[in-house]
């Protein structure tokens, strides 16, 4: 017999507790997003940040968006900059999109090579946001 849903969901959460990053990646994302489950910040924070530290991407970009954005936790600029800079180093161009726009809202005019360097290479791998940022960064 087929195990339910609720089984399958115990097994995995048993895993993550374990120490399984992939577990905790895919519960991670589950318990953020409300998939499968009732969505649960606090549950997605603890879990993303098992599967962020042992190197999992999406999980860094994530758990970036849940510091930039301080939703399921406090708001640190800082933290979110870290997370987004090791996902985009593992080449997420959506943190490399977010590690541009938050380096010009730290010191545009220090920032704004390195910042256009991660939008281009946002850009080159197809993120679309990249592309408008870097034309109306081009116009200023």
């Amino acid at each position: 017999m087929e195990p339910t849903m609720e089984e399958k969901l115990k097994a995995v959460i048993e895993l993550c507790e374990e120490g399984d990053p992939e577990m905790c990646a895919f519960l991670g994302k589950e318990f953020y997003y409300g998939w499968n489950v009732p969505q649960d910040l606090d549950r997605a924070l603890r879990y993303l940040t098992v599967a962020a530290e042992n190197g999992d991407a999406i999980s860094q970009f994530t758990l970036g968006f849940m510091y930039w954005s301080g939703r399921g936790t406090e708001p640190d600029l800082d933290k979110a900059f870290e997370l987004f800079l090791k996902a985009a180093e593992q080449e997420v161009p959506e943190a490399m999109y977010n590690v541009a726009k938050i380096l010009l809202t730290k010191n545009f005019e220090n920032n704004k090579d390195e910042a256009m360097r991660w939008l281009r290479r946002s850009a080159d791998a197809g993120y679309d946001a990249a592309y408008d940022m870097l034309s109306d960064l081009k116009d200023k």
